[in-house]
């Protein structure tokens, strides 16, 4: 075998056992797929059976019937608060679930009046564990949910009455300069901590919390009837994408992306079609010149 030969062969070794040591490591990043860890959202995805959509081209022409989760962790470019704005005009629905993030920015472009607070909301008396799981008990009407815990959260603003679907309770407070004490200064509750308003011919669905669709959330009380009801404010959909193109990512998460891509990629026939026919024509070249180079020997009677 030439030296050629062997280098091919080395190197198709090495990536093949980097692209399997990518894929099975998971991810310890922050609401990612791919994190089976407390801070992912694999269950989330899994039980709501959500498409990852890596950019704002996965959302479709037309929208209805739609709804796109979004945590804006990451700063919207103009196309892409744009493209948000004519999902939405068309019918689409926004979940923009957002605490110390870039939310408020996409409420700006789009002409909305509420805003998230940016400042985080602690309750020392109805929470769970500690004050910065506060619990909302309060809703506009009820569904089916009665205790939704929060985690790490801020709280939304200028919000019409008529438009707030969850509040925190009476002794819940922003705690603005964040002492983790209540301050005279301070605002008390009850603060709005998830809404609705119409645009367009969509919905707007605002969270304060993008934890409630963690693991170690989405199962907490009634955190998960709680969000497959926030998804259904837009009315009823059959198509529904959580945006990953809006979040910190580590290379391994950009890699593991890129292996899903290519995976998904394998899955159609053309592809697949060409991938077999280049191994084919190579393993056949390669055994030509393997066989040219072997005299057959005599046989001896």
């Amino acid at each position: 075998m030439s030296t050629r030969s062997v280098v091919i062969i080395a190197l198709a070794i090495v990536l093949a056992i980097s692209a399997l040591c990518v894929w099975l490591v998971p991810s310890f990043q922050d609401f990612m797929a791919g994190n089976m860890m407390w801070n992912g959202v694999r269950t989330f995805l899994s039980d709501s059976k959500a498409v990852q959509a890596i950019s704002l081209a996965f959302l479709p022409a037309d929208p209805k019937g739609t709804v796109f989760v979004t945590i804006p962790y990451l700063d919207y470019s103009t196309d892409d608060l744009a493209r948000v704005k004519e999902f939405l005009s068309g019918g689409g629905t926004v979940l923009l679930a957002d605490d110390f993030g870039y939310g408020n920015h996409v409420l700006d472009y789009l002409g909305v009046a509420p805003r998230f607070n940016g400042a985080p909301l602690l309750d020392a008396l109805f929470c769970y564990q500690n004050q910065w799981m506060p619990k909302a008990t309060d809703f506009s009407s009820p569904h089916g949910f009665q205790v939704v815990v929060l985690n790490h959260a801020t709280a939304l603003q200028n919000v019409e009455a008529a438009n707030i679907v969850a509040w925190s309770s009476a002794t819940s407070y922003i705690d603005v300069n964040r002492s983790e004490v209540w301050n005279e200064n301070e605002p008390k509750g009850p603060f709005p901590v998830a809404a609705k308003l119409s645009y367009g011919q969509g919905t707007i669905v605002l969270a304060s919390d993008p934890s409630l669709m963690l693991n170690s959330m989405i199962n907490r009380s009634d955190n998960s009837a709680f969000v497959s009801y926030l998804l259904r404010l837009g009315g009823n959909y059959d198509k529904l994408y959580f945006d990953t193109s809006h979040l910190s990512e580590t290379p391994l998460d950009y890699s593991k992306a890129g292996l899903g891509r290519l995976k998904e990629l394998l899955g159609t026939p053309y592809p697949l079609l060409a991938l077999m026919a280049a191994v084919i024509a190579a393993l056949a070249r390669w055994m030509l010149q393997t066989g040219g180079s072997i005299e057959r020997q005599p046989t001896n009677h």
